[in-house]
């Protein structure tokens, strides 16, 4: 995230050249003090557009990409089965 000017940041791919036309993720915007607005140049993300800080925006794409939805076509991931623990009677 670079800060631009006193109210503005842009959420950059440091992954992408300086020159690259999608290096440029997003434009954060401060709309008041507990308020950002968020216009998010890739269409492909479905981010929330309001955000309470800048830094809401930035972990926001950072969870998406580190996290990426899982394909409908992998396997579940098994579950461990563990028998139920027996109810004690009291004498």
């Amino acid at each position: 995230m670079r800060k631009v000017t006193s109210i503005k940041w842009l959420i950059e791919d440091l992954s992408l050249t300086q020159t690259h036309p999608e290096r440029v993720v997003a434009h954060v915007h401060e709309v008041d003090d507990l308020e950002y607005e968020v216009v998010w140049l890739r269409d492909d993300l479905g981010l929330a557009e309001h955000f309470m800080a800048p830094s809401g925006a930035l972990r926001a794409i950072t969870d998406k990409v580190s996290n990426p939805p899982r394909s409908a076509a992998q396997r579940p991931f098994p579950i461990p089965h563990v028998p139920p623990i027996p109810e004690r009677i009291p004498a």
